[in-house]
């Protein structure tokens, strides 16, 4: 039994009450009422407040100054009555609202109650469950399922300084709100999408730029399921209060919203996602005026999609979730080529919830990963790093039944790691040299937090996971290539699953807002420490400033190889959950048949009839959904009609196949009055010139699912064995019997009239012969010819990916030549500059030579002037002497 918590909404208000409900401290309140009352006696708000209502807002559904809850706690409710209203509404509650994940509401006439559960799965199944109760014969009615993904990515011209965050209303209920961000100035990272954005939507004109304000970067997506039907979407930004304010003075625009954003649904039905800038409406106050945060270019980018499904009763999808079921590889096999990358994602998604409901999805998985393996051939090292069906649905399944695993390994690591403060850049370009240490040591601790996590299965593993994984492991056994299957599980979970999901954990649903810069490098760090660790390889000249982790490396490689084994072992011991959830097959086969039709029917008719019978199967459920659906063209007769059963050729020896003889021309009844009635053929009266014939060796009529006879051996054996009269005197007439009187010319003419029409049937039937051989030797030459072809695209297939992967060694030499080329250009600068300066101390020296010299030359004279001095003065001294 799931042990929940409950929230009760009175008037519109959300409030969660524990299990165990008692007194609410004083600080828990907050002075709520007192501000309550301070607005109901303000006469000036309380008609601002008429104002809001005609933009979309509900007074009842949030406190526009902050998010604490104004109702009062009540007494919890026993028990809800499903089935006494039948406008109940079950339906997920987005974490944002409460502050609690995977809770959900049920809605009546009289109130609201919302519930929390431990999982996303759990939650599912409680919400079909509860869904199931409330209208039991859900799956055998039409309905309407609509959906709503929203990014809101960013906001400009805001005010600096100011913290910020927008709420998600649809017809005026509140339904998911972002997180709070403060405003700075324009940076580089949503510069280009938003430019590129404005240029296509042409909302802003010009405005590419920020006009003195600030931006804000959220990032944040919403996907919001089982909406009821809705016909308004509005955003509004709301200023986060300074705590550190009081109360009662701050001022009156941090009651409402400082303005909004509507999206016409229009612009974002559809299976494609649009995006767009909206510019911001100020809201103002009655008085008072339009606040100043917001600039006069302040506008809000969404990226958006709104869809309104047409679900049929589970009868009308029988015929195509069996051919689903059977047929997926065929099927993949064939759209393949088809498809780009997104539509790769989504037809995977789709399959993989079909065939998850039906309890195919670890066949299917199997199969994929065999085919990679085969694909690939001896480039182990391509398995699961291209954009194909197998990886994204690898992916969506893990997501799928992993998301309570990935949750209790990553979930507390992802949220301390927003939290720290530590920075780990290595990158000596990136941060100061003093500080290169520290921020080493700060990456291996937190690298070695998050593979003890992983490693030591903190986390329950998906049952299903293993299973799959044990079966990639035998299969590649039986190849004789064991190695391989590591490869495969390996690429898989980490480069697949884990590591994405480090590397961005807001898309993951380990957390609502985008990180920080500093949060956002210490995460790809992060993601590139366990990939390697999971890939068996060490960082190299690509990545110098990585070098220290290599060590860490060796030293997990051990319990690496070690957790790769545990995971795919089927007797394994660890402690493994399956998959509790729910999947809405109806739901989901509509997803898939809309998918399918939008891929389809722009083909040409060579590839629709490529992939015959499944347009068939498709324009068979379009035709229950109406007219405004399109329906994928068929030209060619042949393929308009779906294969009937084809029954063996002597059937007709057991029972008649009436639908074959109901296909030919029927012999005209005649009235029996008149000269028809001479006309009516008299039955033949046997004599010793017509013996008698046995019943199976008649002629019969040709069965449509019959083969026509091909050669004279063939017809022979049907033509009738009636021979003509023989007038031979070895032939004695018999004696007059009384039922022989005067019908031998009678008998004669009718046996020439039959001759002649066995005659005309053997000439139609030689014809139809040469007709059916003719038409058999076409076949054969396009059946050879279909072959040929299917040949040369497998090769050429192969040829492509051979290119491909040759392509991509290519461009990884080329990124290892730009960088070689690049330090060595650096390195030739450094021995330019110090070549420089050797040349400009050679040429002090030169210079220091020559002075010396000249002052040799000089102390040279000089002596010479003092010798010739001193010998003069000898000279003088021998004079006076």
């Amino acid at each position: 039994m799931m042990r929940f918590k409950r929230w009760i909404v009175c008037g519109g208000a959300l409030e969660c009450s524990p299990d165990q409900i008692g007194p609410r401290p004083k600080k828990e309140d907050g002075g709520v009422r007192a501000l309550i009352k301070r607005r109901l006696e303000n006469k000036a708000k309380r008609s601002s407040n008429t104002q809001l209502n005609h933009m979309g807002i509900n007074k009842g559904s949030r406190h526009y100054g902050s998010k604490e809850s104004v109702s009062i706690p009540v007494s919890p409710v026993g028990s809800v009555d499903l089935s006494a209203d039948a406008s109940t509404v079950v339906r997920p509650v987005h974490s944002s609202i409460l502050g609690e994940k995977y809770c959900f509401e049920v809605i009546n006439s009289e109130n609201t109650h919302c519930f929390g559960c431990s999982s996303a799965a759990e939650r599912d199944r409680w919400i079909e469950d509860l869904r199931r109760a409330a209208q039991p014969n859900k799956d055998n009615i039409e309905r309407t399922e609509n959906s709503l993904n929203l990014w809101v990515m960013e906001a400009k011209d805001l005010s600096p300084k100011r913290h910020y965050y927008c709420e998600v209303h649809l017809d005026g209920t509140l339904f998911a709100r972002t997180t709070t961000r403060p405003a700075r100035k324009a940076s580089s990272r949503s510069s280009p999408a938003g430019d590129s954005s404005n240029s296509s939507s042409g909302n802003l004109g010009g405005t590419t730029g920020v006009s003195g304000g600030c931006q804000i970067f959220w990032g944040e997506l919403f996907e919001l399921d089982n909406l009821p039907g809705i016909s308004q979407i509005t955003l509004h930004i709301f200023r986060q209060e300074d705590p550190k304010k009081k109360r009662h003075s701050r001022d009156e625009y941090s009651m409402h919203p400082l303005g909004s954003v509507n999206i016409p649904l229009a612009d974002i039905q559809g299976r494609a996602y649009q995006e767009k800038w909206y510019l911001v409406i100020p809201y103002k106050i009655f008085g008072i005026g339009i606040n100043k945060d917001l600039g006069p270019q302040a506008s809000l980018r969404i990226k958006a999609r709104f869809r309104k499904l047409q679900v049929l009763p589970m009868e009308k999808y029988k015929e195509f979730a069996e051919y689903t079921t059977v047929d997926y590889v065929e099927m993949c096999r064939s759209l393949e080529p088809l498809l780009n990358v997104k539509e790769k994602e989504e037809l995977a998604g789709a399959l993989v919830h079909v065939l998850q409901s039906v309890g195919k999805a670890k066949e299917f998985l199997v199969d994929l990963g065999a085919s990679e393996v085969e694909r690939h051939g001896e480039k182990e090292a391509l398995i699961f790093r291209e954009n194909t069906l197998a990886t994204k649905a690898i992916d969506e399944y893990m997501k799928l039944v992993g998301q309570k695993y990935l949750i209790d390994t990553l979930g507390n690591f992802i949220i301390r790691l927003y939290g720290m403060r530590d920075n780990c850049e290595v990158d000596p370009r990136k941060c100061n040299v003093s500080e290169l240490l520290n921020n080493q040591r700060h990456l291996k601790e937190v690298c070695d937090e998050v593979v003890q996590k992983i490693i030591d299965l903190h986390g329950q593993f998906p049952e299903e996971l293993n299973k799959i994984f044990s079966s990639w492991t035998e299969l590649c056994k039986d190849k004789g290539r064991p190695e391989i299957g590591q490869r495969l599980i390996s690429a898989s979970l980490f480069l697949r699953f884990l590591c994405p999901a480090v590397l961005s954990p807001s898309l993951f649903g380990l957390t609502q807002p985008y990180p920080e810069q500093n949060t956002l490098r210490t995460l790809t760090l992060t993601a590139k420490v366990i990939q390697n660790l999971a890939n068996f390889t060490l960082f190299g000249e690509k990545e110098e400033y990585m070098l220290f982790m290599n060590d860490f490396l060796k030293q997990h490689w051990d319990r690496m190889r070690g957790f790769l084994q545990t995971v795919s072992n089927p007797c394994s011991e660890v402690q493994m959950s399956s998959f509790d959830g729910y999947v809405d097959l109806p739901l989901r086969l509509a997803v898939l048949h809309s998918l399918l039709v939008d891929i389809i029917y722009q083909r040409d008719q060579e590839t629709i009839e490529r992939l015959h019978p499944l347009p068939l199967i498709l324009n068979q459920i379009t035709e229950s959904l109406g007219p405004e659906i399109n329906k994928i063209p068929i030209s060619n007769p042949r393929i308009q009609t779906k294969p009937n059963y084809v029954p063996p050729k002597d059937l007709v020896k057991f029972s008649p196949h009436q639908s074959s003889l109901q296909q030919l021309p029927q012999p005209v009844k005649r009235s029996r009055d008149g000269d028809n009635k001479a006309q009516r053929r008299n039955p033949v009266i046997r004599t010793q010139s017509a013996p008698h014939r046995r019943p199976e060796k008649r002629l019969k009529r040709q069965a449509s699912s019959e083969a026509l006879p091909t050669g004279n051996q063939d017809f022979e054996t049907q033509e009738p064995l009636i021979s003509s009269p023989k007038t031979s005197e070895a032939i004695k007439p018999c004696a007059p019997v009384p039922w022989i009187k005067d019908t031998q010319n009678r008998q004669s003419r009718e046996m020439k009239s039959e001759q002649r029409e066995f005659s005309v049937l053997n000439r139609h039937a030689q014809e139809l012969s040469e007709v059916r051989q003719g038409v058999d030797q076409v076949m054969e030459r396009e059946l050879e010819m279909a072959k040929r072809l299917e040949d040369f695209i497998n090769q050429t297939l192969d040829q492509n990916a051979i290119h491909q992967a040759e392509m991509n060694e290519l461009r990884n030499l080329l990124a290892v030549r730009e960088e070689q080329l690049a330090s060595a250009t650096f390195r030739l600068g450094v021995i330019e500059e110090e070549r420089e300066d050797d040349m400009r101390k050679i040429n002090v020296a030169i210079a220091a030579t020559e002075r010396m010299n000249i002052l040799e030359e000089q102390f040279a004279s000089l002596m010479k002037d003092i010798h010739q001095l001193t010998k003069m003065g000898n000279n003088e001294q021998a004079d006076e002497k």
